[in-house]
């Protein structure tokens, strides 16, 4: 009987360290797991995974996870090499050779060439294809010609290819900053003649798609990535979030891993909130903001209501108390004094009368969040006390103050001016702007700021940035 006991006792005691040797080894397992995975919110929306097509900050976040391109923006705000190998320039800034890393990979295996690249590129100026990303390649040598028909595609000689890894592209006039423009979504590419199908889906970049249902886009390691060595992060779960709110106190009970731009808007009625909170990081970016004016506008086709107007903004306040970061007004200015309020109040009002436009509304268009609405409710606040004007914010089309975003993604503010010289100008290269001034005195903008991103971390999270074209690359991130 005491022999029996014994090894009873003896057989509890293996089974007991067995479970608990067990035990360790799953807690292991699950910790490897969770360390290698990355957790957030994005809106539930339908997402287009071309990166040539791809025209919005939500869209181009998911994209940038699946697709790269020749160049990318370091952890330091620098651009860094990424596909290419190297990029040379000509002395005048009119000719740029870019070679391909060798033994680039798409994801089913088969090689990258920059055949990929020029093809996905010239099929932007395809106007057949509708591309909302065309004029950003107007600075191409004949890029418009062939977008308008005038050439055909053998004839366009503005991108060549003079190897399999080597690209030539010519300009209209000098680009100084083309290797950072190499940098945007729009010019990834896609595979020659494959389909951008979400069932089977070949992509270029540290991660290839897995699933994607209503609730989650789930993204998996891409094997055949060509930097898998620098890449930690095997599994990332997009979480599909209609609220806003609902996303946000996602963040509070841990179950993502980092919130906010450029994947999801910090909802407005948490800003303030989140701008005590230690796991803010603030990210300053390129994207620059302002207020389009309609010129047919009778009250903004006068030079002097439209000055005082802009006066008027304090972009500073609005960066400070409406968006809760560091964004940096585009013109700084000085604090006005009773005296100058007084003087541009009563200038304002002497022309309203003489000119018989009392009852002319300024109407506002909002970009369809609460916090475009707080921006302009807070701008028609200050112009109705001051001015006393009459002021609607509305979301409809047709408004003589619209309230826009351009990003080219370059550290040049001055490259508004693709976005000015395009919808204003009718691409008239002969009228490229040197200075925000200059666009001023045309009455095409009033300037707002250079927006920065809001992102709330947990600080188990290392290597979260958002580079100055307000990209987060998840495959530069490390979990603890």
């Amino acid at each position: 009987m005491k022999k029996f006991s014994k090894i009873f006792f003896i057989l509890i005691a293996f089974i007991l360290v067995s479970c608990s040797n067990s035990k360790k080894e799953k807690q292991n397992d699950n910790s490897k797991t969770s360390n290698t995975e990355i957790i957030t919110a994005i809106k539930k929306q339908d997402y287009n995974f071309n990166p040539k097509l791809s025209n919005s900050l939500n869209n181009d976040s998911v994209v940038s996870q699946l697709f790269e391109g020749l160049t990318e923006y370091s952890s330091h705000g620098k651009v860094a090499l990424n596909q290419a190998e190297s990029i040379e320039k000509s002395q005048d800034f009119k000719k740029w050779t870019i070679t391909l890393r060798e033994n680039l990979k798409w994801s089913d295996g088969s090689n990258i060439t920059a055949e990929d690249y020029v093809e996905s590129w010239i099929s932007i100026l395809n106007k057949e294809n509708n591309n909302p990303n065309a004029f950003k390649l107007f600075f191409i040598k004949d890029a418009k010609k062939l977008y308008d028909g005038k050439i055909k595609s053998n004839e366009f000689k503005g991108i060549t290819i003079t190897n399999k890894n080597t690209i030539e592209v010519n300009m209209e006039y000098p680009v100084k900053n083309f290797d950072e423009i190499l940098s945007n979504v729009f010019m990834f590419p896609t595979k020659k003649d494959s389909k951008i199908d979400k069932e089977n889906l070949i992509t270029n970049s540290a991660f290839k798609l897995k699933s994607y249902t209503d609730e989650e886009i789930i993204l998996e390691q891409n094997e055949n990535y060509w930097d898998n060595i620098n890449t930690k992060i095997k599994k990332v779960t997009l979480k599909l979030v209609e609220n806003e709110i609902l996303a946000y106190q996602l963040f509070d009970l841990k179950q993502i891993d980092f919130f906010g731009l450029p994947f999801y808007e910090i909802p407005y009625e948490r800003r303030l909130d989140s701008s005590k909170k230690p796991e803010l990081l603030n990210f300053k970016t390129n994207i620059f903001e302002f207020l389009k004016l309609d010129t047919e506008n009778k009250m903004l086709q006068n030079n002097t209501l439209r000055k005082n107007l802009e006066t008027l903004i304090d972009s500073k306040f609005l960066a400070e108390f409406i968006l809760y970061n560091n964004s940096e007004p585009i013109l700084k200015k000085e604090n006005l004094v009773s005296d100058q309020i007084s003087k541009l109040k009563n200038e304002f009002d002497e022309i309203l009368k003489s000119s018989n436009l009392q009852n002319e509304i300024l109407t506002l268009k909002h970009n369809g969040t609460k916090l475009s609405e707080r921006i302009l409710a807070s701008l028609s606040k200050e112009w109705i006390d001051k001015y006393r004007i009459k002021v609607s914010i509305t979301g409809d089309n047709n408004a003589s103050i619209t309230h826009s975003t351009f990003n080219i993604g370059t550290t040049d503010e001055m490259d508004i001016k693709y976005y000015i010289n395009h919808y204003l100008q009718n691409d008239d290269f002969s009228k490229m702007y040197t200075s925000i001034e200059d666009i001023k005195k045309d009455n095409l903008i009033f300037p707002l700021y250079k927006r920065s991103f809001s992102v709330l971390v947990h600080n188990n999270i290392q290597g979260l940035y958002v580079s100055p074209n307000g990209l987060m690359l998840i495959k530069n991130l490390l979990k603890q």
